[in-house]
């Protein structure tokens, strides 16, 4: 995180403020531990969601693709494929069924 300040004589660095250069170093290293991951669950659930990441204050942060979980330090990686159904249905392509819907079966021409 850049630490200038813009004042009336343009910009000047400022020391870093260490409470938060601690929580940017933990995030870009939760980050990093999820990079490899399939999905995450969060906390001890059971529910695997998307990883994606969103940007907070200028750093990169992991997050769910359904925006369940507002802290990202509670995400753990999944070892089993995603099951959340918003995230399903969110980043499913469009030939693809969400478990547990019933599939409809439609005519593709007009009588």
């Amino acid at each position: 995180m850049d630490n200038t300040v813009f004042g009336p004589n343009g910009p000047t660095r400022q020391a870093g403020r260490p409470d938060v250069e601690h929580l940017m170093a933990v995030l870009n290293r939760h980050r990093a531990d999820l990079a490899d991951a399939k999905g995450v669950t969060i906390g001890s659930g059971e529910i695997v969601h998307t990883l994606t990441s969103h940007l907070w204050a200028g750093v990169s942060v992991p997050a769910t693709g359904c925006h369940a979980a507002v802290d990202p330090l509670r995400l753990r990686a999944a070892t089993t494929g995603v099951n959340c159904r918003r995230c399903l249905a969110r980043y499913r392509r469009p030939d693809a069924s969400i478990p547990g819907q019933t599939l409809l079966e439609l005519p593709t021409t007009r009588d």
